[in-house]
């Protein structure tokens, strides 16, 4: 079956280490231009996905839930 690996084709250095090695920290990248309009937008997404979720239960809070009657605060 072409493109299946063979047993002498592992490498030891292919382990579960090796595949963590795309995650790595690029300071490089982080302080460009490019990376730090990156950190901007997710900072000012997490931003905006906590607004609309505070919005969503305010309204839920006033909208949906059971008020009381003036008849029950008697």
């Amino acid at each position: 079956m072409p493109g299946a690996r063979e047993p002498q084709d592992w490498h030891p250095e292919e382990g579960a280490a090796a595949g963590l090695q795309g995650f790595a920290l690029d300071k490089t990248f982080l302080s460009s231009l490019r990376g730090i309009l990156l950190e901007t937008e997710l900072v000012f997404g997490i931003i905006l996905v906590s607004v609309f979720i505070y919005d969503a239960f305010k309204i839920y809070q006033t909208e949906m839930a059971p008020r009381a009657t003036e008849g029950d605060q008697q």
